[in-house]
């Protein structure tokens, strides 16, 4: 019998996982969410029950239950550790975890078939790379990739709740007075601080994350950006071969890949928002070199660019699991 919960269960990610969870069924008796002091006790509907928010202690955990993490990554830290010695299995959408040589990566439709049964914790990816690695993967049976280039406009939402509502004051007229600070009609170039290279997070993340879930080490220069959507990462990417490619036989390949469709009109945010699937929109080949494609990838991030991918990832694992 599997017992879940979600940690940060009163988050935006948090309760895209609850709905996901229920949208597809997940095989559990029982359910836990879990959050911060200030929202225990608040009740979390969960298949036609009332579960109250609790605090993540030891004592609430159970060998073999399936934990979301949908924290901080310093929050994670703090948390995680304990509900592995504990015996859970932990699912973490934070970044704590992700670059950890011992713990896998893992887009299901990528990597997925790393999974044993036998992990303790899995990690989660970035949103923004979860639909760069879909769509990257299968264009490997075109040729060996020699480098991407890819610019992302990252939606609000991605930011969490507090930036959601800071974006719908700012539409409602109340606009700081740093521009730094203010989306409404404004893009922000740098998602994070930049590094002593200059690089932000987000783009490092982006960088490093998904050379690790496709197990190549090529180049990938990325520039990230928050962009004044609700929902629905945008992202235009350039791919270099080593050989000259046919944007057709692209666009086949990634028809009949899981989880992808292919767009030739010219796809939006707003097509993706609260659908599960990973948009590849107007594949082309560059005019000056044979060898290069150009394409547009869209999915809802809250959804396959969080809590979906992570609920793959543990049905993937009971499925080779052994109950």
């Amino acid at each position: 019998m599997i017992i879940c919960g979600v940690v940060g269960a009163t988050g935006l990610v948090g309760e895209t996982m609850i709905r996901v969870l229920q949208d597809r069924s997940f095989p559990s008796v029982s359910f836990h969410p879990f959050a911060s002091d200030r929202s225990e006790g608040k009740i979390v509907r969960y298949r036609n029950s009332d579960y109250p928010v609790e605090i993540i202690r030891p004592e609430a955990i159970s060998k073999g239950m399936i934990l979301f993490g949908a924290t901080s990554a310093n929050i994670a830290k703090n948390w995680v550790p304990m509900c592995i010695a504990a015996g859970a299995l932990v699912i973490d959408n934070s970044s704590a975890y992700r670059m950890d040589p011992d713990v896998l990566l893992v887009v299901p439709e990528v990597n997925g078939h790393l999974i044993t049964g036998e992990e303790r914790i899995i990690a989660n990816p970035n949103c923004s790379t979860i639909q760069l690695a879909a769509a990257l993967a299968p264009l490997q049976q075109l040729g060996r990739i020699k480098w991407v280039s890819v610019s992302t406009y990252q939606a609000v939402s991605g930011a969490g709740t507090p930036a959601l509502e800071e974006l719908k004051r700012q539409q409602d007229g109340t606009l700081p007075a740093n521009s730094a600070d203010r989306i409404h009609e404004n893009i922000i170039t740098s998602i994070g601080p930049p590094d002593t290279g200059g690089y932000c997070s987000e783009e490092v993340k982006l960088m490093n994350e998904t050379c690790k879930i496709m197990g190549m080490n090529f180049p990938i220069f990325a520039a990230t950006a928050r962009v004044p959507v609700r929902t629905g990462h945008t992202e235009a990417v350039v791919v270099k071969f080593d050989d000259p490619v046919q944007s057709d036989e692209a666009a086949g390949i990634l028809e009949e890949s899981p989880g992808v469709a292919v767009s030739e009109s010219g796809s939006s945010p707003l097509d993706v928002e609260n659908t599960d699937i990973v948009v590849v929109d107007r594949i082309r080949n560059n005019p000056g070199d044979p060898s290069v494609l150009q394409f547009w990838v869209l999915t809802d991030n809250l959804r396959k660019g969080a809590a979906l991918n992570a609920v793959q990832i543990a049905e993937e694992y009971l499925r080779r699991k052994q109950y």
